[in-house]
């Protein structure tokens, strides 16, 4: 008996009793909050849940001041599917730049497609011109017209076959 009575004091003077949460209110995010201490005094009554035996005699509203906690109020972060203004204006001013981007990048693809065509076509030109079986003529740097030797002709047919290779089959891959 006399040992029982050991343990039943020895358990009861060990218990912390007081670190049990004796307070539960739903905060203003809807949340189920626990602790030791009062709620903020901007909790409604509706909103605490559970209160120490205590507490029914005094309300938090009514103890001083020192004894509520200073809570920082905290605005919770926008859901994930919510889409602030700013969220909207950013998405607007990211489409405008990828879209002047498109633009620029067709634009410069457009003006190179009409290089190389040009290119082709001066070259077709030159080919038909270097095939045919007359005689071409040159002038040379002291202004005087000389004619088109077989090896210069050849030499120049193998040119302008190369920038057709180049400009006149389709775009090469990035």
């Amino acid at each position: 008996m006399r040992a029982s009575f050991v343990l039943f004091a020895y358990l009861t003077c060990f218990t912390a009793t007081s670190a049990f949460a004796q307070w539960q209110w739903i905060d203003e995010y809807g949340r189920n909050t626990y602790s030791d201490r009062p709620p903020p005094t901007h909790i409604p009554e509706k909103n605490i849940l559970k209160a120490p035996a205590w507490a029914h005699t005094v309300s938090p509203a009514t103890l001083p001041k020192a004894d509520i906690p200073a809570e920082p109020v905290v605005t919770p972060p926008p859901a994930s599917n919510e889409v602030t203004p700013q969220d909207l204006q950013q998405q607007k001013q990211e489409a405008a730049r990828q879209a002047a981007e498109e633009k620029q990048r067709k634009e410069a693809q457009a003006k190179l497609l009409q290089q190389r065509q040009e290119n082709c076509n001066r070259a077709q030109a030159a080919l038909r011109t270097l095939q045919a079986d007359v005689p071409l003529a040159q002038i040379g740097p002291d202004g005087q017209r000389t004619t088109m030797s077989d090896l210069q002709r050849q030499q120049d047919i193998r040119r302008v076959q190369e920038v057709m290779a180049r400009d006149c089959g389709p775009l090469p891959k990035d």
